[in-house]
């Protein structure tokens, strides 16, 4: 008996065409159910605390005055999942006068005192992902030290280096 007969069927009965469309949907099927009984990122990985700390130079006294503590900070410019990126818990005077960097006659680049300034250091807490070294504020905003970036509340706008995460 031979294996494929004049009509393409396979020992006569099954036709090569229809053995394929059968293993297709039996592949699909399969992936299917692997595909439903995996669990969803969303749902299983826990969120946990991620405290931060921002230094903010040279930012005038008045703008230091309107930053609170519980006051949710917001970035400008990237993404935070249209969340705070947490709450500030901890408003520190650092330096009074605060300095600034500024370009001297010489070319070079230099902190230097500036007039009715100081210089901050907020303490943030807010929850992310941790992965090993790596924070991600609401999954989406990526915590690093010495970023700087332009953050806000809701009374003021200021520019901060992110100096330490716990």
């Amino acid at each position: 008996m031979k294996l494929l007969d004049q009509n393409g069927r396979l020992f006569g009965t099954i036709s090569v065409i229809d053995l394929l469309v059968v293993a297709v949907v039996i592949v699909m099927a399969a992936a299917l159910q692997f595909k439903s009984e995996q669990t969803l990122t969303g749902t299983s990985v826990q969120e946990e605390p991620i405290t931060f700390e921002i230094e903010v130079y040279g930012v005038r006294r008045y703008v230091a005055e309107a930053i609170r503590e519980e006051d949710q900070l917001y970035d400008m410019n990237y993404a935070s999942g249209s969340r705070s990126l947490g709450e500030i818990t901890r408003v520190q005077v650092t330096s009074d006068p605060g300095t600034v960097v500024t370009s001297l006659n010489d070319g070079t680049v230099a902190p230097i005192e500036a007039e009715d300034t100081v210089n901050l250091l907020l303490t943030v807490e807010g929850t992310g992902l941790v992965s090993g070294n790596s924070r991600t504020l609401n999954r989406v905003y990526d915590l690093g030290i010495n970023a700087s970036r332009n953050f806000y509340t809701r009374m003021v706008q200021f520019t901060g280096t992110i100096s330490n995460i716990f």
